[in-house]
């Protein structure tokens, strides 16, 4: 859910810099579909009532759909802020794949987000408490956008970096520009 905000204010400062909304649409994305179908796969493997069916296969079934979505973001790596969205959502698949197919929460992000520290379903759920044997938990859930926010979760570095992306991608795109030389991804790795 934090991505809707980084696409908000990606707009916003868009809009209030002189960018052109129409400017979006000529966006051309390689493999989006691709991109789509795996997201909306998540959104079904997440909703009910598929989430209480899917059971044992939900942890594999939530990777694949993830696998997907990543195929699709690194062949258009040389679109303004892919690097960031990239890059954020390695993070969050490592820390997934490294925990069972489930992104790890901190019961202290539930806790401020619902009052108490426990992952509120028994159906299938992309979060599981983290705890003692979690392993990378600094890349799991572990902040929180608090109540009374709209679409109020908890969210992780990784999560940040892809909304920042977006948030890059869109302001770039409604501009028209390529990337200042310092934020293009050649760039990067031949100063890196």
């Amino acid at each position: 859910m934090l991505l809707l905000y980084a696409v908000i204010l990606g707009l916003i400062a868009g809009l209030l810099s002189g960018g052109k909304l129409a400017a979006l649409g000529s966006a051309h994305i390689r493999f989006a579909p691709v991109a789509l179908i795996g997201l909306f796969a998540q959104v079904l493997l997440f909703s009910s009532p598929l989430a209480a069916v899917v059971g044992a296969w939900g942890p594999s079934l939530y990777v694949v759909s993830t696998v997907a979505v990543l195929m699709a973001l690194v062949v258009n790596l040389r679109q303004p802020g892919f690097w960031l969205i990239i890059l954020g959502a390695l993070a969050n698949f490592a820390v997934i794949v490294a925990n069972g197919g489930q992104m790890p929460a901190a019961p202290e992000a539930w806790l401020a987000l619902n009052g108490v520290a426990a992952v509120p379903t028994t159906d299938f759920s992309n979060s599981v408490l983290a705890g003692p044997d979690t392993v990378f938990p600094f890349l799991g859930d572990n902040y929180v956008l608090p109540r009374p926010f709209p679409l109020a979760n908890v969210f992780s570095i990784g999560d940040v970096l892809i909304g920042a992306g977006g948030a890059l991608f869109i302001y770039q795109q409604m501009h028209g520009r390529v990337l200042p030389r310092l934020l293009r991804p050649e760039a990067r790795t031949a100063h890196g």
